[in-house]
């Protein structure tokens, strides 16, 4: 049977893009809260290599990806940097590894300093984490949601964040149900 890609690849001015990289997986992550390694399942969405489309900036003819009612832009740099997001969220289970909680209070952010475009460019992830709902529980035990990743802008303000968690810890207070905001 052949794999069938979770996104499709993606056009751009006459060449395409693969993105098997950005298809689901499961990785495990060892809370000292839980007994035994949680399994995570990680999906990302298209915001990850994909941008709001302006027509400002964006070529009349280029191809649009559509999210819902919107239509969003292939983003080459997104793209680029999206490479290494698997490999960033698995590096999440470094113990030391720290999120950090938004203003929204449902999704995390984590930052990592990347050398693509520019040194030491902040990567910044956004993520929500949830528990699986039961019937799905026997394959994993969480949800992780790669909302967008994108570098940091230094013409726009940071972004809003009320607080830093160590992940692991994260992970065992949404598996086991307990409170997860951040002391401010």
């Amino acid at each position: 049977m052949a794999h069938q890609p979770y996104h499709s690849p993606a056009s751009y001015r006459g060449r395409s893009y693969d993105l098997s990289h950005l298809d689901p997986f499961v990785f495990e992550a060892a809370s000292a809260k839980v007994p035994r390694p949680l399994r995570i399942n990680v999906r990302f969405t298209n915001h990850c290599y994909s941008e709001a489309f302006d027509p400002d900036q964006h070529a009349p003819n280029d191809p649009t990806i559509r999210d819902g009612t919107r239509n969003r832009a292939f983003a080459p740099d997104r793209y680029a940097l999206s490479l290494h997001l698997p490999a960033l969220i698995q590096g999440l289970v470094t113990p030391g590894a720290r999120v950090h909680e938004t203003a929204a209070r449902r999704n995390w952010m984590y930052a990592a300093a990347m050398e693509i475009p520019v040194a030491n460019t902040r990567y910044q992830i956004f993520f929500e984490l949830r528990r699986t709902m039961p019937e799905r529980r026997r394959f994993q035990d969480l949800d992780m949601v790669v909302e967008s990743a994108y570098p940091a802008d230094p013409d726009r303000p940071a972004p809003n964040v009320l607080g830093r968690m160590n992940f692991l810890l994260l992970a065992g207070n949404v598996y086991l149900g307990l409170k997860t905001s951040t002391r401010r």
